[in-house]
């Protein structure tokens, strides 16, 4: 008895795993799938394009320059020092004062550099954290103009480093362009 209620539930459990599996419902209708309209935006490409995505990358170009000139003159003193030191017969005061200078003047280097590098990444985080919130929003509100119901990355970049979130979409869901000159405004 027992085998012969698995052997005619069998049938019925393959013909709704069937009908479940090629989106039919039970009595053959295809299931009506909710329509979503969808945009693509290469934020990448805005943030490299707006103004206030070249100010802040300006702005940064001229505070890593002033850092890494900074690190130099200091680089140039311990060399100085160095040449210094050499002039100096090995274990005379003049040449261990030199080396104790040489010491500190090292250690002043490797702080300042890290100090350097962590003001750099927090200015830079601060300020890109900001800018990304304004695109966000931006495409936020330019999706709702348009009546998105997602917005994907369309990120494509060549050669080397491959990484595709969209590989096409049609030019009219791009809102790229529509959120850089929005951006731009603001």
């Amino acid at each position: 008895m027992k085998n012969t209620i698995s052997q005619a539930i069998l049938p019925v459990l393959l013909v709704l795993l069937l009908l479940t599996g090629t989106q039919t419902g039970v009595l053959g209708l295809p299931y009506q799938s909710e329509n979503h309209r969808l945009g693509v935006c290469d934020v990448q490409v805005v943030l490299d394009q707006i103004p206030q995505g070249k100010q802040i990358t300006e702005e940064f170009n001229v505070l890593r320059a002033g850092m890494e000139k900074s690190l130099r003159d200091i680089e140039a003193e311990l060399q100085q020092l160095e040449a210094e030191a050499q002039q100096l017969q090995p274990g005379s005061n003049g040449r261990r004062d030199i080396e104790k200078k040489f010491a500190l003047k090292n250690a002043e280097l490797i702080w300042k550099k890290e100090d350097l590098e962590k003001e750099f990444a927090t200015r830079f985080t601060a300020r890109r954290e900001a800018l990304v919130n304004l695109v966000r929003s931006t495409i936020e509100e330019v999706a709702t103009e348009r009546e998105l119901d997602v917005v994907v990355n369309n990120v494509s970049r060549a050669e080397n480093f491959k990484v595709y979130v969209s590989v096409w979409a049609r030019p009219e869901l791009d809102i790229t362009l529509d959120v850089i000159n929005r951006v731009a405004k603001k």
